[in-house]
């Protein structure tokens, strides 16, 4: 149904108002046009402004009066206005970012005549009238129209700065988006005699196709030869690719000035044509809390690379996690898309790898070591002892796998180096999940832990978990069938897990989990009433088991032994 077959009354306000303005004498003529089977309505509208007859139609949107009707010529075309967009609508003051319902087309028509009227206005010396831009967009809607865009990082920048005189060879990596951008990164500037060649460090060496070779640099000054090829309007483009190369003009070619903060850039074409190319700002505010300043000089081990190992990875790289050591045997297949945070681009290589460049892409100074086999499997044990001995040198495993036997290591690990673990679980389901962690000399073992959860779970006061919760996975077999869960379940597991393993790299003193445990649920599910339904475990009686001591606390005390 239409809106103006919900809202009969509306439409009939609306051809009152319409009725009104032509009393008034300024608004001559105006022809509705109802349009049921297509449920669209406009109004061919004939009115004075600005001095002439304008021949205009009002437009009403379907989700009226929600929105604002649209007022445009109807001859193609025309131009009116200084603010009038490219479709030729008038950009009024009654707009969409203004819209309240109590307005009406008639106050649209209103807010027309009122900016043509003073645009057409000429004062006493001959001036003619201009009404001010309020005109608030944000720099990528500024961006829309700009294909040609430009990225120098302020390092690069500071770079040419710093060299002075002389004109260099820009090093670029392109990337062509379909039918928005082609975006070019400045990646280095060629060396000289007195200069070594210099490489932007912080970008990612497989971001973009290299483009080098067609593109110059320099700092330039008001009045000089290449100054003039950056401003000029008319030069061609061979003279303007003289002015900074030697080299003749190819029919392609990129030409960047430095003039104090100001960057001038321009692309030359083969057909002869100086386009403009935008510089995209850098920007280098800071959104991460200062307390994640202790990530950059941690490594940490992902222990499995799949739904949850991923995106926990990718969300400590993004706070500023500083090195990685990757361990997953598996590789990536079409069904791990639907939850994994790799894409269709890894499917078929190594989980590990394909996270690793994942990671680098990200942060390009981010150090990445892999161990490409199964933490628990058939291997050679000189092979499994250079993964332990890896993860001893870690400040932190992170445990993923679901897998039991790589859980009964790491928590080997964990216990016989101090170092902490923390691990996380979705419930089969995906109902919920838990975390967990184990700090040495502070929590007890993370296998003692996780048998405390296991306890906890089988508490007689709570219902039989669903079937298909499948808790204990991690205990079960490596080559059980698949957890059910959807992306938004893994993914709000791993978010919690994340911040978990970030807390347990602070002090003892500094953390915000009072608890080592906690039960999350999503849904009104089993011992959960409400969705964020989370319920903690007290973990802190528990004791770290050891056979050795088990056994000597069975001898009676007066047994004596000899060596």
């Amino acid at each position: 149904m239409t809106w103006f077959e919900r809202r009969p009354r509306r439409l009939a306000h609306e051809r009152d108002a319409l009725a009104a303005l032509i009393q008034e004498g300024w608004v001559k003529a105006a022809d509705w046009v109802v349009e049921v089977k297509a449920g669209t309505v406009h109004v061919n509208v004939d009115f004075l402004g600005g001095g002439q007859l304008r021949q205009a139609r009002l437009e009403y949107p379907f989700i009226y009066p929600s929105a604002p009707p649209r007022l445009v010529p109807r001859e193609l075309g025309q131009r009116w206005s200084e603010h009038q967009w490219g479709t030729q609508e008038l950009c009024l003051q009654i707009r969409a970012d203004t819209w309240i319902k109590s307005l009406d087309g008639a106050d649209v028509l209103r807010s027309a005549r009122k900016l043509l009227d003073t645009e057409g206005s000429v004062d006493e010396v001959g001036q003619r009238g201009t009404v001010p831009s309020e005109h608030n967009f944000t720099d990528g809607q500024l961006l829309r129209w700009e294909y040609a865009r430009l990225v120098l990082s302020d390092e690069l920048l500071n770079e040419v700065r710093r060299r002075g005189d002389g004109i260099w060879i820009l090093d670029l990596r392109v990337t062509h988006f379909k039918d928005r951008a082609c975006v070019s990164l400045g990646v280095g500037l060629s060396g000289s005699p007195t200069q070594d060649r210099w490489t932007d460090q912080t970008i990612p060496k497989s971001i973009g196709t290299p483009s080098e070779g067609g593109a110059r640099i320099a700092n330039v000054q008001i009045g000089d030869p290449r100054f003039e090829a950056l401003t000029s309007h008319d030069m061609p483009c061979n003279e303007r690719w003289a002015a900074f190369s030697s080299i003749p003009f190819s029919g392609f070619g990129i030409i960047v000035g430095l003039i104090g903060d100001h960057v001038l850039a321009k692309f030359l074409g083969s057909d002869n044509q100086t386009h403009d190319i935008i510089k995209v700002l850098m920007d280098k505010q800071q959104r991460a809390p200062d307390r994640n300043s202790i990530l950059k000089g941690k490594r940490i081990a992902i222990l499995g690379c799949g739904s949850m190992g991923s995106k926990v990875a990718v969300s400590l790289a993004r706070m500023g996690m500083g090195g990685f050591f990757l361990v997953d045997s598996d590789f990536l297949q079409v069904g791990n898309l639907e939850r994994n945070e790799l894409d269709w681009a890894e499917v078929g290589a190594h989980k590990a790898d394909a996270l690793r460049d994942r990671l680098r892409r990200i942060n390009a100074q981010v150090t990445v070591d892999r161990w490409v086999n199964h933490l628990g499997g058939q291997t050679t044990s000189a092979a499994l002892e250079t993964c332990l001995a890896t993860l001893k040198a870690c400040d932190l495993i992170i445990e993923t796998t679901g897998s039991g036997q790589g859980f009964v290591y790491a928590s080997g690990v964990s216990e016989d180096a101090g170092v902490p673990i923390v691990w996380g679980r979705v419930f089969g389901g995906g109902f919920g999940g838990y975390i967990a962690r184990s700090r040495p000399s502070i929590e007890a073992s993370a296998l003692d832990v996780r048998n405390a959860i296991f306890q906890w779970f089988k508490s007689p006061e709570f219902p039989p978990p669903p079937a298909d919760a499948a808790i204990d996975y991690a205990a079960g077999p490596d080559d059980q069938q698949p957890m059910i869960a959807d992306d938004a379940d893994v993914s709000a597991i791993s978010a919690h897990l994340t911040q978990f393993a970030a807390d347990t790299l602070r002090s003892a003193h500094e953390s915000d989990y009072p608890q080592s445990v906690y039960v999350i649920g999503f849904r009104k599910e089993w011992i959960f009433e409400q969705p964020f339904d989370t319920r903690p475990i007290d973990v802190s009686a528990v004791k770290t088991s050891d056979v050795a001591e088990e056994e000597d606390a069975q001898v009676p005390p007066s047994r004596e032994t000899t060596v």
